[in-house]
């Protein structure tokens, strides 16, 4: 019968794999996006640091961890129980960064206890998305990867929107003004728990119905604490074996250095440089996600027509000029439309690079090398909100400026990350690396 795990998925499977993109992106426009920073930076008063501080430490523990769990995945040939763990802890603790944040401790203890919630929050979220995008190949065939992945990031951008305007009213007792019976607003704050809660909730599709469809996994577990590294590294030393990989995980560094801070700091920017208040941020938010949803399915259908590299080179070019109309313009016009095309670039980004992955690396050791993307993104993430939150706490006695500069660091990171991928060899898909 051949390997199960290159035959594509049901309808339900394929529709509760991309389900899941819907459930986690509630979790990372509310908390990390959204609410979080800004209540930290504006209604507890912290600076930049303080946030880019509490991500980058989480991102540190998914780089240095995930590559080992994603090699015993590999090897007891397992996905969903990672996957199911680490969205349920996630899930938890962000409902406890909302309990303290509403609790009677101490200021300095609340803050001190939401930050490292926060930290096992994102740790978890984060590393969910190694076992998900992992199943991918599972869930679709060479020819319909980019689609289903367009499909996935896609979908997750209405489960952003849906996200923010169920959450509204537990910040403001509103929606777009109308009052909503029996919530009444609690501020930021208050928002934490019910996004736990839908994200924890719109998981289950997922669980009850995307399932490990590989032979063998009752194998004794041998890794080792540090073998799943060494593992991918000494693969990734075999250029000709694996030929581009190297470079585009370069590439991914640095695109996802200035990505992943623009994340994180995209909604204190409106609100301190551009003077937007949570009633215009929010629509600023829902408009770019809007913009993010097209852009995925769009992408989606240029990686299967042009491939995965060409549509991340041109992907690039458009963060390079998005960002470039920011640093420009304060008019906020001018931020609205540069809030769509970064929208549409986000959502793109995610669509072209997974597949361009699959295409370089061999099926059997997609856990590892997912482990490795991981590694790679993580370690952007953490470096990219740290560069952004020194050049803010560096500049902190120029309030506009700093944050100008800000975005032009990031605008340079993405540059070199371009530069590094144009050396990317294009490889076409192969039936065998999904085998």
């Amino acid at each position: 019968m051949g390997n199960m795990e290159s035959q594509p998925g049901n309808r339900l499977e394929v529709f509760s794999w991309v389900f899941y993109d819907f459930a986690n992106t509630i979790f990372s426009m509310n908390v990390v996006t959204m609410y979080f920073s800004l209540w930290m930076t504006v209604d507890n008063g912290r600076e930049d640091i303080w946030v880019s501080g509490a991500n980058s430490l989480s991102m540190l523990l998914v780089a240095f961890s995930m590559p080992l769990l994603g090699a015993i995945s590999d090897q007891i040939k397992r996905r969903m129980p990672f996957l199911i763990g680490l969205t349920i802890t996630c899930a938890l603790f962000t409902i406890l960064i909302g309990v303290v944040g509403q609790s009677e401790l101490a200021f300095q203890t609340r803050v001190l206890w939401a930050v490292l919630f926060f930290v096992i929050a994102n740790y978890a979220y984060q590393g969910a998305l190694v076992f998900y995008n992992a199943l991918l190949p599972q869930v679709s065939t060479p020819q319909t990867m980019g689609k289903i992945s367009g499909y996935g990031v896609a979908l997750g951008y209405v489960g952003a929107i849906v996200g923010l305007i169920l959450v509204m009213p537990f910040n403001e007792g509103s929606i777009f003004g109308i009052r909503i019976p029996f919530i009444h607003g609690g501020g930021r704050g208050a928002t934490f728990v019910p996004t736990g809660l839908l994200f924890l909730i719109f998981s289950i599709p997922t669980f009850l119905f995307v399932r490990d469809r590989v032979q063998g996994g009752h194998e004794k577990l041998k890794v080792r604490w540090g073998e799943g590294l060494r593992r991918v590294w000494e693969g990734l030393a075999n250029t000709a074996k694996y030929p581009g990989v190297v470079r585009f995980l370069v590439a991914k560094f640095f695109y996802e250095n200035a990505i992943s801070a623009i994340v994180i700091f995209m909604a204190v920017y409106a609100v301190k440089v551009m003077g937007f208040s949570d009633a215009v941020v929010l629509p600023f938010f829902i408009v770019s996600t809007i913009s993010a949803t097209f852009g995925s399915l769009i992408c989606g259908r240029a990686v299967d027509r042009w491939g995965p590299k060409r549509t991340l080179q041109g992907v690039l070019l458009g963060w390079i000029l998005s960002l470039g109309l920011v640093l420009a313009s304060g008019n906020n016009w001018v931020f609205w439309g540069a809030g769509s095309l970064v929208g549409i670039f986000l959502g793109s980004t995610w669509t072209a690079a997974r597949p361009l992955l699959v295409t370089l690396v061999p099926g059997e050791m997609l856990g590892e090398f997912f482990g490795l993307y991981s590694f790679s993104g993580k370690a952007a993430a953490v470096c990219g909100p740290l560069v952004w939150g020194m050049v803010v706490f560096c500049f902190r006695d120029f309030p506009v400026v700093k944050y100008k500069l800000a975005v032009g660091s990031m605008l340079i990171l993405i540059c070199i990350g371009l530069a590094v991928l144009w050396g990317v060899p294009e490889v076409c898909r192969r039936k065998e690396s999904l085998s």
